[in-house]
């Protein structure tokens, strides 16, 4: 871990020194975390049901659980899958169909590139309410898809869902030059295994986090140093708008910063990292201030 954590810090001075930046932001600590619980936060993603509340998860070694915060940090909820056995659970998106709110849960991580597949865990997101502490999903409410690279297995830590095609759209992190991967995933049966086929490089490396904006108009991807963000137009394909050169956001690098997600906002972006060595993490505001 300590040198993990090094090799991470290393990495976020350097991104830093080769990137400028385009756009500025004011961040806001809006809380602490603090519960033991959340030791390794690596995905972040608003609610629909209730935007003042986030659904978060740790990665690798934790057991089948997604978590509820609020706004302040402090944890509501924990969220069990029954019957799911996780590996390197990565980060969390979010959908929208036939009206209902879907979360999309990635265990997608692979250090050194050995797993012969990676998994999507797709359930509705739970419904709350105030007092309750835990909650739990059963397995027959959750539809597991098994994805496999054409090519070679690959570490990944980043997934998007487009709320127009409703296709995923999975980042890998090692490659010197990230790739984009579709998953159409909405026919896929529970059980059923994917073909992960890249269609396009992204000139950045080590990404760690993504997520899109709920009508579709911008994407975030983030490393442990730095955001960048893509402008759509209307009805545009994803593939078509990585092809643009991304804006940069003004971002403080975090102890191993490796979440972010949007909030309804369009200019408004959420981080939180993990706690590295025993660092202290926060749940972080970001408000766009200008832009190209």
């Amino acid at each position: 871990m300590v040198s993990r954590f090094l090799s991470c810090v290393f990495f976020s001075a350097l991104v830093l020194f080769v990137v400028a930046q385009d756009i500025g932001t004011d961040r806001v600590s809006l809380g602490k975390i603090t519960d033991s619980r959340l030791n390794e936060l690596s995905g972040l993603v608003n609610s629909r049901r209730d935007p003042s509340f986030f659904w978060t998860h740790n990665d690798s070694g934790d057991s089948a659980r997604i978590f509820l915060i609020d706004k302040q940090a402090k944890l509501r909820c924990v969220v069990r899958l029954e019957g799911v056995d996780l590996v390197d659970t990565e980060d969390i998106a979010w959908f929208k169909k036939d009206g209902r709110s879907y979360l999309l849960l990635a265990d997608i991580g692979d250090n050194r590139g050995r797993r012969s597949s990676v998994q999507l865990y797709i359930f509705e997101e739970p419904e709350w309410k105030a007092g309750q502490s835990r909650l739990s999903i059963p397995r027959s409410k959750i539809k597991k898809i098994n994805l496999q690279y054409a090519d070679r297995p690959r570490d990944a830590e980043a997934i998007f869902v487009d709320p127009h095609d409703l296709k995923g759209y999975l980042i890998s992190k090692r490659d010197l030059q990230v790739g984009v991967y579709p998953i159409d995933f909405q026919q896929a049966k529970d059980g059923d295994t994917l073909v992960l086929r890249r269609t396009s490089s992204l000139p950045m490396t080590f990404i760690t986090a993504a997520d899109i904006s709920s009508d579709g108009s911008r994407i975030l991807l983030k490393n442990l140093g730095q955001v960048f963000q893509w402008r759509r137009e209307a009805n545009k394909d994803i593939v078509d708008v990585f092809k643009q050169e991304p804006d940069t956001l003004s971002y403080q690098a975090e102890p191993q910063g490796e979440a972010i997600c949007f909030g309804l906002e369009n200019n408004v972006f959420y981080t939180v990292s993990e706690r590295p060595l025993g660092l202290d993490a926060y749940l972080y505001r970001y408000q766009m201030l200008s832009g190209k």
